[in-house]
């Protein structure tokens, strides 16, 4: 039997380069299978805004640059060749072309956009197969008129904003609030706006915000405007008030390291200046004056008026002399700063005292100044009895200066202890004829002693009087007509028989001190006369006002002067006590002696000149005379005797 033998077949290897090669010729089966082919790298792949997006223009005017875009290939280069369409969708604007081809770096451009309605402006750019590009801009209405809707006429302190900020309204023709539309606001130097331009918002309106006012007071003005012409209301107007701050500092004005004589009110009275921070005067401040031991202020508080100025009616001192008296001036309202100021004065012994105002120094010699400074001093010895001190107001003393041709400044009312006398040297008629004039233009209402009068003399006939030996015996006659000599004796009755007319009645004085004096010098010449003779020879300005010259002659009072000299007798002083005042020192008279009787009534008017007396003229002021009571008021007037 044969034997059989069986065959296994051994397994099929195949090698890692079989299976790269195999899976390679897959790859090119699939790549070659069909007729597919990739995509193009020079075909438009992208569109683009290049520039002109964002702009602003007014409507029915093209924007300030191009519209561009560019088409780009997925490379990132531009095509060319490429048409792009342009379509206007928000606004109603408008481009100078539809269509528009690119160019070799792939940009296109329709031209100028052409703002449409006022507000948002769309353009729509497109490539047949690309997304679109869609450009923004904003069309500005045209502005027809701006007006002022907030923030008008307001009041601020200095160096703070306005409560309300401005605010401008901008319409078009029609009236519809324009958006966008930039607005200039400028203001004063010192002031400031937080935004200087500003573009209304969606209702049209504007505003700089903060409008801060400068440190010093006043009326600021803010302007709003706006580009263009023929815009009604452009630019607007705002007006604001600066009001000073609170009190921060007090100033002494006037009226601080004064003299006066005890229970007298100071000459000036105490002024105060009230300020804010930045110097500025405050008004309505109320400042309160507190006056030290016996002294009196009135009013104690004041309110301080626009030029921010406080001022006392009157500072009495007390009644202690030498003492050096304080007023405290003091601001006590809420937020005030301000320090106090003080105020000091010193309390001299009451005497009477005259005060001389020349109104024409350049006009004096120191020669002749000086002869109104002892003829002063005369009298002041002469009167030893204090007056009460008076008011004087200024209209009423610019009235007494007016009527005498007087020009002065009068700064305001102020205190007179005892007299007040106005001095004027002027240009008349020249040498000799009119010398001048004097007399009181106000005079008390409870004693009816003078307050203030004038004094006037002929430039022409000081230098004459004085090389003569006569001016300071002439000052001394003028000034006894102001205190009150001959000049108030017709109104305070003193006069039996006063001339008038063409005169020659026997005039005669009556007061009882002048009396006594005449009983005591006319000796055995005048047995028969009981009152004292007056002149009633020529004319208002010499009649009723002086001694006779027949009987006195020499005597300093009568109205013809003598050449030699002129004593002023104790008669003279004797009839100050009939006028009124309480002091008088008979023992600064003169010596003198009554000459005998020479001429007789009929040549008294000239008799004097005949012998050589110096003539006067017509020197009595005759004229109108105030009564004022003690705070200056006037109660009355004296119209000049005749009238």
């Amino acid at each position: 039997m044969a034997s059989r033998s069986r065959t296994r077949s051994a397994p099929l290897r195949v090698g890692v380069p079989f299976a790269i090669l195999a899976a390679f010729a897959t790859i090119v089966l699939t790549s070659c299978g069909g007729d597919q082919t990739g995509p193009d790298p020079d075909s438009p792949a992208a569109l683009v805004i290049h520039s002109g997006d964002g702009q602003t223009a007014r409507t029915g005017i093209e924007a300030g640059e191009p519209v561009r875009v560019r088409v780009t290939a997925r490379s990132g280069t531009g095509v060319s060749g490429i048409t792009v369409g342009f379509d206007v969708t928000v606004g109603g604007g408008s481009v100078p072309s539809s269509t528009a081809v690119t160019d070799a770096n792939g940009i296109a451009s329709p031209g100028r956009w052409t703002m449409g309605a006022p507000g948002p402006q769309e353009l729509r750019a497109s490539v047949a197969g690309i997304d679109p590009v869609v450009f923004h801009a904003t069309a500005l209405g045209i502005p027809a008129e701006i007006v002022a809707v907030a923030g008008a006429d307001q009041e601020a302190l200095v160096a703070t904003a306005v409560p309300v900020a401005p605010e401008v309204l901008v319409t078009d023709g029609s009236g519809v609030p324009l958006a966008d539309i930039p607005v200039i606001f400028t203001t004063e130097l010192g002031a400031t706006v937080a935004n200087a331009e500003v573009r209304t918002n969606a209702q049209g309106r504007a505003s700089p915000g903060a409008w801060t006012l400068g440190a010093a007071t006043g009326v600021y003005q803010l302007f709003a405007r706006v580009e263009g012409d023929g815009i009604i209301g452009n630019p607007v107007r705002f007006e604001a008030v600066a009001l000073p701050g609170p009190a921060a500092r007090l100033v002494a004005v006037a009226g601080d390291g004064q003299e006066s004589e005890t229970t007298l009110p100071v000459a000036v009275a105490p002024r105060v200046r009230v300020e804010d921070a930045h110097g500025n005067p405050a008004a309505g401040v109320n400042v309160t004056f507190s006056a030290s031991a016996d002294s009196e202020v009135i009013p104690t508080v004041v309110t301080t008026d626009a030029a921010g100025i406080a001022a006392v009616d009157t500072w009495v001192l007390g009644t202690t002399a030498g003492t050096t008296y304080r007023l405290t001036a003091s601001v006590t309202d809420a937020g005030s700063t301000a320090d106090p100021v003080v105020f000091s004065a010193t309390a001299t012994e009451a005497v009477y005292d005259i005060e001389i105002v020349h109104v024409t120094t350049s006009l004096l010699t120191e020669s002749q100044r000086q002869a109104f400074e002892r003829a002063e001093r005369f009298w002041e010895h002469a009167i030893t009895g204090n007056l009460d001190w008076s008011t004087v107001r200024k209209p009423a003393l610019e009235d007494c200066l007016e009527k005498n041709d007087i020009a002065e400044e009068i700064p305001g009312d102020r205190v007179v202890d005892d007299l007040l006398i106005y001095v004027q040297i002027k240009e008349i008629d020249g040498p000799a004829g009119v010398f001048g004039g004097a007399g009181p233009c106000q005079i008390r209402a409870d004693n009816s002693l003078p307050v203030v009068g004038v004094m006037f003399f002929d430039a022409g006939d000081m230098d004459g009087l004085e090389s003569n030996g006569h001016l300071e015996g002439t000052i001394l006659h003028e000034m006894a007509h102001v205190i009150g000599f001959g000049t108030l004796w017709d109104h305070l009755g003193l006069l039996e028989n006063p001339a008038s007319g063409f005169g020659g009645q026997d005039t005669r004085f009556t007061g009882d001190s002048a009396v006594a004096a005449w009983g005591r010098i006319r000796g055995d010449a005048y047995p028969d006369d009981e009152f004292v003779p007056v002149q009633h020879q020529g004319g208002e300005g010499v009649w009723n006002g002086h001694w006779r010259e027949l009987v006195f002659r020499s005597e300093l009072m009568t109205p013809f002067p003598d050449r030699g000299l002129n004593p002023l007798s104790v008669l003279s002083l004797a009839s100050m006590v009939d006028v009124g005042y309480e002091g008088v020192d008979f023992g600064v008279a003169d010596d003198y002696v009554l000459p005998p009787p020479v001429y007789a009534d009929a040549d008294a008017p000239r008799a004097a000149a005949r012998d050589g007396a110096v003539d006067l003229g017509d020197h009595i002021l005759r004229m109108p005379i105030a009564v004022v009571d003690r705070d200056g008021n006037v109660v009355r007037v004296i119209p000049p005797p005749g009238r």
